[in-house]
């Protein structure tokens, strides 16, 4: 039997070396446990798209306000909590680094201190040049590339785009205006319009947005309670939860009591939802703008 030559040895060795190696480099992307399936995310946004996508995240910044602002999907209880969004715990972080951390370009500062520790990549569906829907697609894809979650990532969106039908098709008369707002104190509130997922369900959907004023990056903007009475005719949806204290001071509160939509009762709630969030958020708040646009008026009227 002939002896193979030393080179063609190598040159095997090299190639069984390497195939070892990119099985390895799959199985970190394809989400192993074992592996790279410590993932961090100080984005409440990305942290509610990798547990969508059926990633239990290693850590997530503010677990608390998550919870009580964002709401869905919930955080597993074995999940870390890293502290503040724009102040990670880099002490906890430091004792046992994860394999990646996901942020946003909004907590990008702390980046050169954190990549000390551990790999960070920046994924967002804001501070690009895409509206939000298409961002959030793209955001939506880029953690399911990273994690191994392809197939669920775009089951994940067929049954969004069924929910935004479905929403169209349930709203198609609808006809009141409306102010979609969230408190900031009991004198102001941030109302939504294009930018943001509250623009993706006006567009898509016969919903007609009260405020055509500028906002912000976010999609918003930060007025006065008072404006709201720019259009008399429109109902008010207010997205849940009040900041602490709000919701006893409007009570006393004589510029909201006399605005015609309090007065009339044409003000609804919803349960909290994150604005700015992923496909889960919109999904949530586009069932929800259906339940309050088409009600019983004791299931939304009055205070909640």
């Amino acid at each position: 039997m002939s002896r193979a030559r030393p080179s063609t040895v190598l040159s095997t060795i090299v190639l069984i070396l390497m195939s070892g190696l990119a099985v390895v480099s799959m199985g970190a992307q394809a989400g192993d446990d074992s592996s790279s399936g410590r993932i961090a995310a100080s984005n409440w946004t990305v942290a509610e798209t990798l547990v969508a996508l059926g990633v239990e995240p290693y850590a997530v910044s503010d677990i608390p306000n998550y919870d009580e602002w964002v709401k869905a999907p919930a955080i597993p209880e074995s999940t870390l909590d890293m502290g503040l969004r724009n102040e990670p715990n880099l002490e906890l972080l430091a004792q046992n680094p994860p394999d990646l951390l996901m942020t946003s370009a909004l907590f990008s500062r702390d980046n050169a201190r954190l990549e000390r520790l551990m790999p960070v990549k920046v994924i967002d569906n804001f501070y690009t040049d895409q509206p939000y829907y298409e961002a959030t697609l793209a955001m939506t894809r880029e953690v399911a590339s990273l994690t191994g979650r392809q197939p669920q990532a775009e089951a994940l969106i067929a049954e969004t785009n069924q929910v935004l039908e479905q929403a169209a098709h349930d709203l198609e008369d609808a006809a009141t205006p409306l102010y979609i707002v969230q408190f900031s104190d009991a004198q102001h509130v941030r109302v939504f319009g294009q930018g943001n997922m509250i623009g993706t369900l006006f567009s898509r959907t016969a919903l007609t947005n009260a405020w055509t004023g500028p906002t912000n990056a976010w999609g918003y903007a930060s007025i006065p309670i008072d404006r709201l009475a720019e259009h008399p005719e429109a109902r008010i949806v207010i997205i849940k939860p009040y900041p602490r204290g709000v919701g006893d001071e409007l009570d006393n509160n004589q510029i909201w009591q006399h605005l015609p939509a309090v007065r009339e009762g044409r003000v609804s709630y919803i349960d909290p939802v994150w604005p700015y969030g992923g496909l889960i958020s919109l999904q949530r708040l586009a069932r929800s703008l259906v339940a309050v646009s088409t009600p019983s008026p004791a299931a939304t009227e009055g205070r909640p």
